[in-house]
């Protein structure tokens, strides 16, 4: 969530074109993803650390109008992860708990513990894929194919954009503030099986307010768009880089 629930759009179309001095072309957008992990610790400083754990407040906009919330997030290794939300809707408190652990998961609201069904499942791992790519360091491998989105604005902060493909799942675009080289945007498309069955929506993360922890440079402010519309504002308060998490963290709520 520094860049955890955040992240694609599109595949590209003119693949001839696109073929002409590939090999250049990946040179430099590559280029563009080392000066990015720099800027977030370098890639000695972030190998070091395979998990994380934060906590934050922030305002969820699904409903319409703004709902306070806290919230404490712990992810390993892009496979595991579990999200714990406390929220007051309509007079009532909610307390939800969502655990993705490999092939298992599990929903609880507030006493009420279910498996997440396969469809739902599957979307979780789609982004733990999106979480991998805004993390920056697993783009070292190459399965993971860049290609160029070009020049562009985020508000005002001149940034270049890469589009990351790997086969078998969705493309995340990702835009790097061209001064500084950090990640400022994600983009990628999600589906909400529970709302909207299969319809696919865009879902925009922003990310500012980087601040130091341990070595490495975090986002402290999130902020997602689903279809341009404001969906969360998360504000990080505690976030620390851990080289492991206790499996036990992601067993059954």
């Amino acid at each position: 969530m520094t860049r955890t629930l955040m992240s694609s759009c599109a595949v590209g179309a003119l693949l001839v074109v696109a073929n002409f001095g590939r090999s250049g072309e990946e040179k430099d957008l590559r280029a563009i993803i080392d000066k990015a992990i720099a800027a977030s610790g370098g890639e000695q400083t972030l190998a070091k650390f395979g998990a994380e754990t934060m906590k934050g407040i922030g305002k969820y906009y699904g409903l319409g109008e703004a709902i306070d919330y806290t919230i404490e997030i712990a992810t390993q290794k892009n496979r595991q992860f579990r999200v714990g939300m406390d929220m007051r809707v309509m007079n009532l408190d909610v307390k939800i708990v969502v655990v993705v652990n490999g092939d298992k998961g599990w929903e609880k609201i507030n006493d009420d513990v279910k498996e997440i069904p396969a469809d739902e499942l599957a979307e979780h791992k789609e982004q733990l894929h999106c979480q991998a790519v805004v993390n920056l360091l697993p783009l070292k491998d190459k399965a993971y194919k860049l290609s160029t989105i070009g020049d562009v604005k985020v508000g005002d902060v001149p940034a270049v954009g890469i589009r990351v493909s790997r086969e078998g799942r969705r493309d995340v675009n990702l835009y790097f503030d061209k001064v500084k080289g950090a990640l400022i945007k994600s983009e990628h498309m999600i589906k909400d099986p529970k709302t909207s069955g299969d319809k696919e929506m865009t879902q925009t993360s922003l990310y500012s307010e980087y601040k130091e922890f341990q070595g490495t440079r975090q986002p402290t402010r999130l902020i997602v768009e689903r279809d341009g519309k404001m969906f969360t504002d998360t504000q990080l308060t505690e976030y620390q880089p851990l080289e492991t998490i206790d499996d036990g963290t992601f067993d059954r709520p």
